[in-house]
């Protein structure tokens, strides 16, 4: 039995995960932001050279962190334009 595109995909993503790829295209996304300030997706693979798959799932996921932050859209068709979010350490406010 052939397995289903979602199988598929699923186990690229594992495999990128596993492979600590995530990890380091999280911190290109997240470096480019934070030195270029807010940016689309578009912007950013220009930036940092990986693939617009990759930069949509990798915004994804630090969007859903609270890393990132939806500042505004730009252009047309309207795309977001996406900024960096400094961690805040517990007490130093």
């Amino acid at each position: 039995m052939q397995p289903t595109g979602r199988e598929v995909s699923r186990e690229g993503y594992d495999d990128v995960r596993r492979s600590g790829r995530q990890a380091r295209q999280s911190q290109q996304v997240l470096e480019a932001l934070r030195t270029g300030g807010p940016s689309t997706r578009q912007d950013l693979q220009a930036r940092t050279g990986l693939a617009l798959s990759s930069i949509c799932g990798r915004c994804r996921e630090l969007l859903d962190a609270g890393r990132v932050t939806v500042v505004g859209t730009v252009g047309k068709p309207s795309r977001q334009l996406l900024e960096y979010v400094p961690e805040t350490s517990g007490g130093d406010q």
